[in-house]
């Protein structure tokens, strides 16, 4: 079976942290992001990843099926790779972006309650640099 999204965002994967690392490897190798390495270390709603990238570490947090948030430290070009993620995985393009308290620039994707969410982060210290994108 070829990974893609589907196999573990759009439909809920197996809870087994391999069977996850796995989808998400194969769905990312072959989009062609292929610098990327990502772990599940949650495997249970919400799902979670750590990706290993030229001494960069990325996090990946989702509610298959909802929503979807990419954590990119700084130092890693983190448009180029939400671009990437909505072009070549998902097909779908981001709700919203900002800077979590970390420093790290943070993309999130929802199928549904987009406007929703957008209403939840309004005004509120914890997300910084705010923009709606869709």
């Amino acid at each position: 079976m070829s990974a893609n999204a589907a196999t573990w965002f759009f439909n809920e994967p197996e809870h087994q942290a391999y069977l996850i690392t796995e989808r998400l490897n194969g769905s990312f190798w072959q989009a062609r992001i292929v610098e990327v390495y990502w772990k599940c270390v949650r495997a249970e709603v919400p799902f979670r990843a750590i990706g290993y990238m030229n001494g960069a570490q990325l996090e990946l947090e989702w509610v298959p099926g909802m929503w979807l948030a990419l954590h990119v430290p700084a130092g890693v070009d983190a448009a180029q790779m939400a671009e990437a993620v909505s072009r070549r995985v998902l097909g779908m393009r981001p709700s919203v972006s900002y800077e979590d308290p970390d420093g790290r620039t943070v993309y999130e994707w929802h199928t549904e309650a987009a406007k929703g969410r957008w209403n939840e982060m309004q005004g509120r210290a914890e997300f910084n640099k705010l923009k709606r994108l869709k």
